[in-house]
């Protein structure tokens, strides 16, 4: 009897062992397959200015996934970095030169971009939700940040960008519409864009409905399925734009200009919205004498 009780204490001995040693086999393997970017590296301020400054010419840094938020990265030249999925939020970028960097997937809510520079960047499938992007509480043109020829496409954003330079961005499929729920305060859930300058911008299936877009420039843009339900487009200029299947309900067409305009007879909702010239004759309007800067 002694002797069975010792074999059935050394066989569950072995099982245990066997049971261990195929945990940690699993464990090691799902370590090795593991994808690099589900990693988020955590930088100091001194680490990124050492890493920027230390930066060979056409050997950009990478910051992949890396956790800058919250840092002050005022002034600094990103020089063409990789800042795929990295985490800004919050971080003070004002005066920062992100020109041509990569920024697939990154996260800049809430980040201070007063006079930031993204031309030519690549913001694809980014999240800007409510930065702050304004130096003052009225109109500021030079604080807005920059993103000509930029890539926006899937991007979200909603927040102020009063006299935004968005010539020639790639913004298909971006999401500008109202951010939250309906007991946040009206304003700081909608996009603001006042002056902003979309001349030859993509913006095909985009939403921009509740977006105040007043005394904007949308001339030539490809806005083709783009969604302006409810939007604020007083004294703004389509002319030459596709609006081909462009949903315009509820928006407000006061003063715009629609001259040349392409794909005006497949616009949704153009009998719900507001003051939409009733024919080709009216379709460039008399711009208010208040135009603003």
């Amino acid at each position: 009897m002694w002797n069975s009780h010792r074999l059935k204490a050394s066989s569950s001995y072995h099982t245990h062992v066997r049971q261990l040693r195929l945990t940690a086999l699993v464990y090691l393997i799902g370590l090795l397959i593991a994808p690099a970017a589900t990693a988020t590296a955590e930088w100091k301020l001194r680490d990124v200015v050492k890493a920027l400054f230390s930066a060979a010419p056409h050997s950009p840094v990478d910051f992949s996934n890396a956790d800058l938020s919250f840092l002050d990265l005022s002034g600094m030249d990103f020089k063409q970095a990789h800042l795929e999925g990295s985490k800004l939020h919050g971080a003070d970028l004002t005066g920062a030169n992100f020109s041509k960097c990569n920024l697939q997937r990154s996260v800049l809510d809430r980040a201070t971009l007063i006079r930031a520079n993204f031309s030519g960047a690549n913001l694809t499938a980014a999240l800007i939700r409510l930065p702050h992007s304004a130096g003052s509480p009225g109109f500021n043109r030079a604080a807005s940040p920059k993103f000509p020829g930029a890539k926006l496409k899937g991007a979200r954003l909603v927040g102020r960008f009063d006299g935004g330079d968005f010539q020639h961005v790639d913004m298909r499929n971006a999401d500008l519409g109202p951010y939250g729920d309906w007991t946040q305060n009206t304003l700081t859930r909608r996009s603001i864009i006042i002056s902003g300058n979309f001349s030859g911008a993509t913006l095909a299936h985009a939403n921009l409905s509740e977006a105040i877009l007043t005394f904007s420039n949308f001339t030539n843009a490809n806005l083709t399925g783009v969604n302006l339900r409810d939007a604020d487009l007083v004294a703004t200029d389509f002319s030459g734009a596709d609006l081909s299947n462009a949903n315009v309900t509820g928006a407000d067409f006061e003063g715009a200009n629609l001259s040349a305009a392409r794909g005006l007879d497949t616009v949704i909702g153009k009998h719900l919205a507001k003051n939409w010239p009733s024919d080709k004759s009216n379709l460039s309007r008399q711009v208010p004498a208040t135009k603003h800067p």
